[in-house]
């Protein structure tokens, strides 16, 4: 994780060092001579998981709050005629057509909006997918993120197929610098952590987003195992240096003798820092930043400071 946000920083250093230079004033005019070639790069054709894309969709109907975000924070938000019923950010959106759910999508409302594409994190029943490619719209499944890197690539994805392929890449850097940023500050900030999100004991894996998210912060005790579910004493033989808790899983629901506890190392998350875990996009800075103050309990997340760290690192 280290390795890729510290690339990802580099390159937009880069990228912005470079539009600098570009800018510089020119003293003397230089003929410049064009070879028409027959390999010129193209934005399109794109692809994008089974489908091929040949030109940019005029239109797109989402059943995905996130990927709802991200069309709009990319820049292509006016593609958007139709969202689910749980779009409800930015505002704007709640404006949209309503075409339902994933889960129970509105066929009729999709046939009558009509966009060229429909995209979704969650699976949609084939046979409502048969009905609406039928009705001329394509269906684009865009797998959940397990990772930030995932998450890297569903920004990419998604510009490339809304902008072509050319400059999808600093696209989806640039969109989610304010995320890198914060994970750059966030590096080693604990030696290691559990994330409880049940009061069973469910363990969040490094085999799931949050658990991989989290993983920034320091080392996941929970690893990579498969089996979720921790009993007492497999917790307290872990025994990390902190916890991490949803706001409806008390303490209560710990077993006693933790150093976590003991020490008042509980990392508590509110209903909406839960959200943007749940539907991730760029804006899990604000997580972050609200993790390192429940950290460093001294109310700085050290978000002034960021960007200078950030540049440092990606010196190195």
């Amino acid at each position: 994780m280290y390795k890729f946000v510290k690339k990802i920083l580099l390159c937009i250093c880069l990228a912005s060092a470079a539009m600098m230079s570009g800018c510089a004033e020119v003293e003397e005019e230089v003929p410049v001579t064009t070879v028409e070639t027959a390999a010129t790069e193209r934005p399109y054709p794109v692809t994008a998981g089974s489908l091929i894309f040949k030109e940019q969709p005029d239109s797109v109907g989402s059943l995905s709050p996130a990927i709802t975000e991200i069309i709009c924070q990319l820049g292509y938000g006016d593609k958007i005629i139709g969202r689910s019923s749980y779009c409800d950010y930015p505002a704007d959106v709640e404006s949209k057509v309503s075409l339902g759910s994933a889960a129970n999508p509105d066929i009729e409302a999709v046939i009558a909006a009509n966009p060229r594409l429909l995209v979704s994190h969650s699976p949609i029943a084939k046979k409502d997918i048969t009905q609406i490619e039928n009705a001329g719209t394509r269906v684009w499944i865009i797998s959940a993120p397990d990772s930030v890197e995932e998450l890297y690539s569903c920004y990419r994805d998604i510009a490339a197929v809304f902008g072509g392929s050319l400059d999808c890449d600093d696209a989806a850097a640039e969109a989610l610098k304010p995320l890198f940023n914060a994970l750059f500050e966030a590096q080693d900030a604990v030696e290691s952590f559990v994330y409880i999100m049940s009061p069973d004991l469910a363990a969040a894996s490094d085999s799931t987003f949050a658990g991989s998210f989290f993983s920034s912060f320091g080392t996941n005790a929970a690893g990579d195992r498969e089996d979720i579910s921790l009993t007492e004493e497999e917790l307290t033989e872990l025994d990390p240096q902190w916890i991490i808790l949803p706001y409806n899983v008390s303490e209560d629901n710990l077993p006693s003798g933790l150093s976590a506890v003991e020490n008042g190392r509980i990392i508590t998350l509110d209903e909406e820092m839960l959200e943007r875990i749940e539907r991730p996009t760029s804006r899990l800075d604000k997580v972050v930043y609200d993790i390192l103050e429940q950290i460093r309990g001294d109310g700085s997340s050290g978000e002034d400071e960021v960007g200078e760290n950030a540049d440092e690192g990606a010196e190195e």
